[in-house]
């Protein structure tokens, strides 16, 4: 068992809260907080006041000052790995927005060219799939509506729900490949046992260009 490197007070086991500063420093379950409190910190200000606390609590403690440096250390440690994740998440952040406008400009086509457009550079094919399953109550509903002679909504809401996500998969594999359009696009639709249908988008990854006047 160790002692608290801020406190002195013996630290003991079964676990108990502590904060690790070196191999050789431990704070204890009641100096440790101050810790969390920096790495918990969300804004600047919490940070700073989370800092200058935990520096009155050690300077009104008996430490040397090897115990000093090795807080001074751990505290620029937390700020760094702090600083590094913030960087990373804003980075993450700039990511998803350029994503977000480059799938919200990107355009399709069932055709091959798009009015005020010039085609660039022809990729290559792109595609989407999505398997879903339409459920025994599906089956059932398409089978009254047979019947009748009416269509079946619930199978109708299946099958635009497969082809919207066929068709996102296919924009989001066009877009790995650089492409800002799609041209060509088609489904096809393929019926398996157990009220299984596949829906497969289909298109050839270009790059346009707008046509200056």
């Amino acid at each position: 068992m160790a002692n608290c490197c801020i406190c002195g007070r013996r630290i003991g086991g079964f676990g108990e809260d502590k904060h690790k500063i070196t191999n050789d420093y431990v704070a204890c379950y009641k100096c440790a907080p101050l810790f969390r409190k920096i790495i918990n910190s969300e804004t600047t200000e919490q940070l700073e006041m989370s800092e200058h606390e935990l520096r009155i609590e050690i300077e009104s403690k008996n430490v040397s000052r090897e115990i000093i440096d090795a807080v001074e250390n751990e505290i620029q440690r937390i700020k760094d790995s702090k600083q590094f994740m913030y960087q990373q998440e804003q980075f993450q952040m700039q990511k998803e927005e350029e994503i977000r406008k480059k799938r919200k400009a990107f355009m399709i086509s069932t055709g091959y060219n798009f009015e005020g457009y010039k085609i660039q550079k022809y990729i290559d094919l792109a595609h989407g799939e999505i398997v879903l399953g339409t459920g025994f109550y599906s089956e059932l509903s398409a089978s009254i509506s047979d019947l009748l002679g009416t269509s079946s909504k619930t199978f109708e809401g299946k099958l635009s729900q497969a082809k919207r996500a066929a068709q996102e998969q296919m924009i989001i594999n066009a877009m790995t490949l650089n492409a800002n359009a799609l041209i060509g696009v088609d489904f096809d639709i393929t019926t398996f046992s157990n009220n299984i249908i596949a829906v497969s988008a289909n298109g050839t990854a270009v790059v346009i260009e707008k046509i200056e006047k």
